[in-house]
């Protein structure tokens, strides 16, 4: 990585009434008075100056709004009928590589979020009764006042801030030490730093250098700017055996779900197909036959559904892991929103770096998907890699190559797991939106007529893959679609796609939205492809996911042969406007190409 100076730390430290915040704060700066690596922050408050307490800028109300006014600040809050600021020169203290240490409110955290370079928060903190005897010491409130104010609901921090927490429970002198170790080990220059050098000269990581990076990027020991190289230049070269090494570095970061049975099963797909939602006929499937399916799923990201919004149209998807328990034991699996479960902070960080780069992160996406796969119990995974235009790997060799080194990374985690290509060159199912990708899904479960015949195909052919891996079938997969076509035929799954569903929260059922617009072919021909990113696209315009009945209905197929004025598809969406936007958007670009 190139050399550069690294910006100092922004240190925000926060804390109740009585923590003793000013007392570790002054020790730490009488501390650190020669070292020239930390600067304390004196904050400017709307109050004489030589008003008791802490030392600061007194300015009038008057003189506060105008130096606001001149942007002089970092940044400023209210509190107890004050203002308080920060001087915007700390960017530049911050830019020399000094480290800040700001006294403030835990309620302007997201105000300083992207304002610093690097933004630790230091909580320091004290048992109630502690608290409660320093406060009564001051002499200013009375009992009930002090019970009020430790009884107060605190804002939540941010989750994309570090925090540090330090106990202030014991005498001064052990408190400020206490502190001040913690800003130490923060501040230290992280341990990985020579990595960059290792893997430039030819090093595979293994396991403990991976550990320490993760460490020190969860951290944020780093700089942006370096953790970004650091990570390209990782990103760009991994091989096999450093993909098996990363997995097994980021399982320390969640503790593994024991569910207590021989097989647990799961599934991923890379997504990249609209339509597509296989994952909510096949876990009923799976659990009909009786093997324990506990599914965490993702939300869209730039899709107009991902699974959990699709099963949020029918029920609860945000469980937490005790909720999530009493599901699978009532219904012998579920369908939940990772987001409060197995979701990793380690790719909340890395992909905040990576994603700007713009870099080929499919191998790196391995050792994220099956570390989160492993922590959440699975012992079997079954992953559907789509290939073609709009996928994520662009043709079926990628895809194979992609799959063999799911297969390796797998076994070195002692997981059995096994991965397919397949078509990923037009839409499956019809409807693309929440409600309208549950309509199809329950119309395959209730063997409807109507029922998208490609969707139905692809849920049985991953079912049967899952099912084969029971010991009494011996890994019969025909055996194992005979049995699969068999729960499905005699309403099996749908019984048991009931259970999940009142397992985890019953809701009405959501339905299409009713107001809708249909887009015309405009010319004679034959459907000759379908761009699934456009219809999306689509789908978003009008509302999807958030307007769980908005989406787009494709009502043609690859081959089909149609007419001018047939309709290509039907545009849902509850609100006038976002209708109206998508419709305009599809008049002139629908994805359906005829010729």
């Amino acid at each position: 990585m190139p050399t550069m100076t690294r910006p100092g730390i922004f240190f925000f430290v926060v804390g109740p009434s009585g923590a003793g915040k000013d007392t570790l704060i002054d020790g730490a700066q009488a501390r650190f008075a020669d070292s020239g690596r930390y600067v304390f922050a004196t904050r400017t408050i709307t109050r004489p100056g030589d008003a008791p307490g802490e030392a600061h800028i007194g300015v009038t109300e008057a003189e506060f709004a105008a130096r606001d006014a001149q942007g002089a600040f970092l940044v400023t809050w209210q509190a107890h009928g004050l203002h308080y600021g920060l001087d915007a020169t700390l960017r530049d203290d911050l830019a020399q590589g000094r480290h800040v240490v700001a006294n403030g409110s835990r309620a302007i955290l997201p105000k300083l979020i992207g304002r610093v370079p690097r933004l630790i928060v230091i909580e320091v903190s004290a048992p109630a009764e502690v608290l409660a005897m320093r406060i009564a010491g001051r002499g200013r409130e009375t009992p009930e006042q002090i019970v009020a104010r430790l009884a107060r609901t605190v804002t939540a921090y941010p989750t994309e801030v570090p925090l540090v927490r330090v106990s202030n429970d014991s005498t001064s002198d052990i408190g400020i030490a206490r502190f001040v170790e913690a800003l130490e080990t923060c501040a230290a220059p992280p341990e990985s730093l020579g990595l960059a050098e290792a893997k430039r000269a030819g090093a595979t990581l293994d396991e403990a250098s991976w550990t320490l990076l993760l460490d020190d990027l969860m951290h944020e020991r780093y700089a942006p700017e370096e953790g970004e190289a650091l990570l390209r230049l990782l990103i760009e070269g991994l091989d096999d055996n450093e993909i098996v090494a990363l997995t097994r570095a980021r399982t320390r970061w969640m503790p593994r779900i024991d569910w207590g049975r021989p097989i647990v099963v799961d599934k991923h797909s890379m997504g990249g197909v609209p339509g597509s939602r296989i994952t909510l006929i096949v876990v009923p499937l799976v659990v009909a036959y009786g093997l324990c399916m506990p599914k965490t799923s993702s939300r869209a990201i730039t899709s107009a559904a991902g699974t959990a919004d699709a099963m949020e149209a029918a029920t609860r998807v945000d469980l937490d892991a005790t909720e999530m328990r009493a599901a699978v034991a009532q219904a012998g699996g579920c369908i939940v929103w990772n987001g409060r479960l197995n979701h990793s902070r380690v790719d909340d960080v890395t992909n905040a770096m990576v994603r700007p780069l713009r870099l080929d992160t499919r191998r790196w996406s391995v050792a994220s998907i099956l570390s989160k796969k492993f922590c959440a119990g699975a012992t079997h995974v079954v992953v559907d890699l789509p290939w073609g235009p709009q996928a994520k790997m662009a043709d079926e060799a990628q895809a194979r190559e992609l799959g063999a080194l799911f297969e390796r990374v797998g076994a070195a985690l002692g997981m059995t797991v096994q991965a397919f290509a397949t078509d990923g060159r037009a839409p499956i199912g019809r409807g693309i939106g929440p409600a309208l990708e549950l309509r199809d899904v329950l119309q395959v479960l209730d063997n409807d007529a109507a029922a998208p015949a490609d969707l139905q195909a692809k849920a049985l052919t991953f079912a049967s893959r899952i099912l084969s891996w029971d010991p009494a079938l011996g890994g019969d997969v025909v055996k194992a679609r005979v049995i699969a076509e068999a729960l499905l035929t005699d309403g099996s799954a749908r019984r048991a796609f009931e259970r999940i569903v009142e397992s985890q929260g019953r809701k009405p059922y959501a339905t299409p939205s009713t107001e809708f617009v249909n887009v015309v072919a405009t010319s004679d021909g034959v459907v000759a492809a379908i761009d699934g990113w456009e219809i999306s696209g689509i789908a978003r315009d009008a509302g999807a996911p958030e307007d769980l009945g908005a989406g787009v209905d494709l009502l043609c197929a690859v081959g089909q042969r149609v007419k001018v004025g047939d309709v290509l598809m039907r545009v849902h969406g509850g609100d006038p406007q976002r209708l109206a936007a998508a419709a305009a958007r599809a008049a002139v670009a629908s994805g359906v190409l005829v010729g």
